[in-house]
């Protein structure tokens, strides 16, 4: 990544309000993209007649999974391609998702000391969706039911309001069973018990690199927040504990997502290393004090274009330096909480 310089002095300390969200548009080219995946996966099948247990990508479309991800996952494939994308990263075997499967309906007859605390956010996740408008509706009983089952797994993590809006965006593809399923793939695989643990430790983890990142190739910025006592925690909290979910639009959210359960979570820390990246000219500003730069990053982030985002997400992602650069940001972390300095090591 290159070293952007400060932005003009005089750039205003605000950015342009959207009085409205852009419609959800469906790209010109979805037809032959639809036609692309089509032709790429394939059922995985236990037997010659047996029901299809999963998805593969066909041996000669492989090399252009990434590539296609990327340029946004069809609709209608996504809950295909989610789940062989979830069931690669966990390597969870059929038997294990059906096993799953029994342990969400077994949860469902026992109590959970969370049970109160889910009711009350049921109907506050996702609200604006149709699925989830109705009091008591389908939508809101199956994210009650998931969120209720999930709270049991873990004691440690047991359940943390940033679950509502991940359970909420996956049932939106899914059954319950699977979504539950899809919950502990998240929390055994890709980081998040760390990440809703007491404490929030691989949240902190994940900004502590962000910072890092935002010190190497962008020092104005980073010296802009130190000046103005702007904390990474305090606009970024909520967006590394719901995965980004309230943050964006919901189709960029989904696009997001995509690339998450491909990638990783490090496909956040990028995200929100962009974000910053487009206000750098608003946060240097010499206009700029705590309260607009506070407002600017805690304000829903509406891209101009999701194509553009994404390529440089995938651009970002792709550097060998800055990914080895993460992996030992990372471990600088670990040996700042073992020796007990990690209060001190973040803005």
């Amino acid at each position: 990544m290159t070293v952007a310089p400060p932005g003009p002095p005089s750039a205003p300390p605000n950015a342009t309000i959207v009085n409205s969200l852009p419609p959800a548009s469906v790209s010109p080219k979805e037809s032959s993209r639809i036609d692309k995946w089509t032709r790429m996966l394939m059922p995985q099948r236990s037997g010659q007649v047996g029901n299809a247990e999963g998805w593969r990508i066909r041996d000669s479309k492989e090399p252009k999974l990434r590539e296609r991800i990327y340029k946004g996952i069809p609709d209608r494939w996504r809950r295909a391609a989610w789940d062989l994308l979830m069931t690669r990263y966990s390597a969870f075997s059929p038997r294990t998702i059906e096993t799953l499967g029994r342990q969400y309906r077994e949860g469902l007859e026992k109590p959970s000391t969370y049970d109160i605390q889910i009711d009350l956010d049921v109907p506050r996740t996702i609200s604006g969706h149709i699925m989830f408008r109705t009091r008591y509706g389908a939508g809101q009983r199956s994210l009650f039911h998931v969120l209720h089952s999930f709270s049991l797994r873990c004691s440690s993590c047991g359940y943390v309001q940033g679950m509502g809006p991940i359970a909420a965006t996956l049932l939106c593809y899914f059954e319950p069973e699977r979504v539950y399923a899809a919950l502990v793939a998240l929390h055994d695989a890709y980081n998040m018990h760390e990440v809703f643990n007491p404490g929030f430790p691989g949240m902190l983890e994940a900004i502590y690199v962000q910072e890092r990142i935002m010190e190497t190739t962008m020092p104005a910025v980073y010296a802009a927040f130190r000046k103005h006592m702007i904390s990474t925690t305090s606009y970024a909290t909520k967006w590394y504990i719901t995965l980004f979910a309230n943050s964006v639009p919901f189709q960029t959210q989904l696009r997001l997502w995509d690339v998450f359960l491909l990638e990783g979570y490090d496909l956040f820390v990028a995200v929100a290393v962009g974000i910053v990246w487009v206000y750098r000219d608003h946060i240097t500003s010499s206009s700029a004090n705590f309260e607009t730069i506070l407002s600017l990053l805690s304000s829903f982030f509406v891209p101009e274009s999701e194509d553009a985002l994404l390529a440089w997400i995938e651009m970002t992602l792709g550097d060998k330096k800055l990914r080895a650069n993460m992996v030992q940001w990372r471990r600088e972390w670990k040996q700042l909480v073992a020796a007990g300095k990690e209060g001190s090591a973040l803005l």
